[in-house]
């Protein structure tokens, strides 16, 4: 057979199967990136550029080859290799921007973290690669000349840019090193933040006030970097305090511990710590350490732990030392403690479970009852444990929640108690206490009013009424 027939089945077959193939291909590319956008995808963007760009230009050079014998080394196969380079040069890189996620989270489980300035770098190299190729293989431009023009014009640039070049070979250090990424909080000479991005020239830092700081990557590599979170993400936090020196360090300690215990986000292991660390005039200074494993929560943690430990220390009877010079007076005040116990008694005749005692049992309670003020979020009363005294509710809001859910069912005002649990010895609590609003509450010693509760029935009955009341409300719950 001749030659030319044969040639000329072959293309009638290649045409059949250009004609029929591609259809279908782009058919079934369609409906792929249509499946890939309902999922949530990144991956149909890359399959839209293939339908799109890469497929219609593959097949214009086919039909321009071996059905118009366009010679290869002409001006409109030329442009129209260069154009389908740019387009798959195009879809490589959005393919890596899928596939790669640049200095920061995955938005999938495939995709793989990378520093954005390397990142910038990979990208940088896929387009110097494609454009070399063009230059060299579509053009035939000899690359060799112009790399050496441009190595002659690079060091002009160089010594121009000597800053800005410092920057972006201190950048490539800071990955190849890798002391921080971002999400970490680090300290560079007196500047602190967690760092938000990292690219060629500097790296951005946010501060604890919000605010956003540009350090320079040749500036890094000249300090010492602070890395708060490498390999462990525990914390300490330190804090000085000052205390009367009248004031037992045993209860100063198990004071302010019972404050720490108390705060979300102070861990119980490692324990924290009250240390006396100077003896002055008229002070004991103390250094309080905890540990914390959100860096970022410092600060907040800090305060709060100062916000409770005032209400705390007041309850504990713990005084803030005079001034280094006093005045002393040759006769000193004697505490007026009548006034104090009236002060007591005038406030349990107002509460409705107490107006009917007599004088004796409202005297008996005042002498093991006290004043307390509590601060907002502190715990009175904590589900699962005892209750250490019982507690009326003289001025601010309490709220009430079980157990097994934190969120509160009951909130209580003046005139409310809690603490019902301590007349049930060893019984714990089935609510948590928390205070809402600044709370100042009365104290009654256990001991005491259980006294009151064997030698008064009707008191006795009162309070089981009480006491069956708030259990049937915590177990509607």
């Amino acid at each position: 057979m001749p030659a030319s027939l044969i040639s000329q089945d072959s293309i009638l077959l290649e045409g059949v199967a250009l004609i029929l193939g591609l259809p279908l291909l782009m058919i079934a590319l369609g409906e792929l990136i249509h499946r890939l956008r309902r999922s949530g995808s990144p991956l149909a963007g890359v399959f839209s550029a293939t339908r799109t760009l890469l497929v219609p230009l593959l097949a214009a050079w086919f039909i321009s080859v071996r059905f118009f014998a366009v010679p290869n080394d002409g001006m409109p196969l030329q442009v129209l290799r260069t154009i389908f380079w740019i387009a798959l040069t195009y879809t490589l890189l959005l393919l890596f921007r899928n596939i790669v996620a640049a200095g920061g989270e995955r938005k999938t489980s495939w995709q793989v973290i990378m520093p954005n300035l390397l990142f910038q770098l990979v990208r940088a190299l896929l387009v110097f690669g494609a454009l070399t190729y063009l230059l060299a293989s579509v053009w035939k431009i000899d690359v060799s000349k112009i790399m050496g023009t441009l190595g002659i014009g690079s060091l002009v640039i160089a010594l121009a840019l000597q800053d800005t070049l410092s920057n972006l070979v201190s950048g490539f250090l800071l990955i190849i090193e890798s002391p921080f990424k971002v999400g970490d909080w680090i300290k560079v000479g007196d500047i602190e933040g967690e760092v938000i991005e990292i690219n060629w020239r500097a790296v951005r830092l946010r501060t604890i006030d919000r605010d956003v700081v540009i350090i320079p990557n040749g500036h890094l590599g000249k300090e010492n970097i602070c890395n708060f979170l490498l390999h462990d993400p525990l914390h300490a936090v330190r804090l000085k305090m000052d205390l009367s020196s009248a004031d037992h360090p045993d209860l100063v300690q198990k004071t302010l511990q019972q404050v720490m215990f108390g705060i979300d986000g102070i861990l119980h292991t490692p324990e924290p710590e009250v240390d006396p660390t100077e003896y002055k005039n008229t002070s004991i200074q103390y250094e309080i350490r905890f540990f914390i494993t959100d860096y970022a929560k410092s600060e907040p943690i800090s305060d709060e732990f100062l916000r409770r430990a005032y209400y705390a220390m007041r309850r504990a009877g713990l005084k803030f030392p005079y001034p280094d010079r006093i005045e002393q007076h040759n006769a000193p005040a004697v505490p007026d403690t009548a006034a104090g116990t009236a002060r007591l008694e005038a406030a349990l005749k107002k509460q409705p479970l107490f107006a009917h005692l007599d004088e004796t049992a409202v005297r008996s309670l005042a002498d093991s009852a006290s004043f307390e003020l509590f601060g907002i979020g502190e715990k009175i009363v904590n589900a699962g444990t005892p209750d250490e005294a019982f507690f009326v509710l003289l001025a601010g809001k309490i709220s009430l929640a079980s157990e097994f859910t934190a969120r509160p069912f009951a909130h209580l005002s003046e005139g409310d108690f809690l603490g019902e649990m301590v007349l049930l010895s060893g019984e714990p609590s089935p609510v948590t206490a928390t205070v809402e609003e600044t709370a100042t509450v009365l104290r009654i010693d256990g001991a005491a009013i259980n006294h009151l509760v064997h030698r008064l029935p009707r008191f006795a009955l009162e309070i089981s009424q009480f006491i069956d009341d708030r259990r049937k409300l915590t177990r509607a719950v």
